[in-house]
């Protein structure tokens, strides 16, 4: 993946270009916006075109038939074995740690330091040495800390790009150290090509498109689960039970099934309710809600308590509605 392959993201992608020309690269970069809509992506596709051989401001593209082979920096960064690149995640650090990688709930001090100690050896071949940090608003507080002096004091043609949708929730000390670059969420158009890209069958594509808020991860997540229809919930006087039975035991499962339940109810009220709707006090309320136990879920609230509550809110506005003024 390249820059140029980054889609709906034009004014960031010029901003990493400009960088990329001149040089002129900060120790610290943090990019920050709406999940699922290319952060990680420009993350790693810059951090490969700092070292990429083509002369170009970007990484070579992706390899297609009859087009020309990614260069021998490029292609080892694709295979995940560039020795100057860390792509610094949850399997990276259940790989150090010989854990489950979906069990790795924060960025510990000790994933950061070894990090440190990898972006402090020089590089054989003079080349850049770049950590991309997905999710960095899981950093501990003494991982953060352990950053610090790498972004005050960094090697020589050492740079780290932290990914995040929760920027406030970074230490404001790492905050401060790093460059912003803000992604906004995607047109419908890029989602729309970008899921073409990814198989999704036209129709699937079409069903999610206005629910999914600018977000490739979203609008994946709700294609993968038709069942779960937020117009069949006002209805269904067992809605609250069966969907929160159906959420998975495991917590670090049922977390993001249920924050994505939340976005969808949130989704389909603003379509179907429009800008005339939000005119209507009940329904203002039930936005507000639902964001309130979205905030909720990220503070460790019971996931099936909180899609309980979600759905009975849904429903409590259709009550609401039905009745005579």
């Amino acid at each position: 993946m390249s820059l140029s392959d980054l889609l709906g993201q034009d004014r960031p992608v010029a901003v990493l270009r400009r960088l990329l020309a001149t040089r002129k690269v900060p120790p610290g970069l943090l990019f920050h916006g709406p999940e699922g809509v290319g952060k990680r992506t420009a993350a790693y596709a810059f951090a490969k075109a700092l070292n990429c051989l083509s002369g170009k401001p970007d990484a070579c593209p992706d390899p297609v038939p009859g087009s020309p082979a990614p260069c021998a920096s490029c292609a080892a960064a694709d295979r995940r074995m560039d020795p100057d690149l860390e792509l610094v995640d949850g399997a990276y650090q259940g790989a150090l740690r010989e854990e489950d990688a979906a069990k790795q709930k924060t960025l510990r001090i000790d994933t950061v330091r070894h990090v440190v100690r990898k972006l402090e050896t020089r590089s054989l071949e003079g080349r850049w040495k770049a950590a991309v940090l997905d999710d960095a608003h899981r950093l501990t507080e003494d991982g953060a800390n352990a950053m610090l002096k790498a972004l005050e004091e960094p090697p020589a043609r050492t740079v780290w790009v932290l990914v995040t949708h929760r920027p406030s929730e970074l230490l404001a000390t790492v905050r401060s150290r790093c460059q912003p670059l803000s992604f906004a969420a995607l047109p419908q158009e890029a989602v729309a090509s970008i899921l073409e890209r990814r198989g999704l069958p036209a129709v699937d594509a079409a069903r999610v498109l206005g629910e999914c808020s600018g977000s490739v991860s979203r609008a994946l997540a709700l294609a993968a689960d038709p069942g779960a229809d937020p117009a069949a919930w006002p209805g269904d006087p067992l809605a609250p039970f069966t969907l929160a039975e159906s959420l998975p035991r495991e917590l670090h499962l049922a977390r993001p099934r249920a924050e994505a339940l939340l976005e969808r109810a949130a989704g389909w009220l603003r379509r179907e309710r429009g800008t005339a709707g939000f005119a209507s006090a009940p329904v203002r309320f039930v936005l507000r809600d639902l964001k309130g136990l979205r905030g909720a879920l990220r503070r460790n609230a019971d996931p099936r308590l909180v899609v309980e509550l979600a759905v009975l809110r849904l429903q409590e506005l259709a009550a609401v509605e039905r009745s005579p003024a």
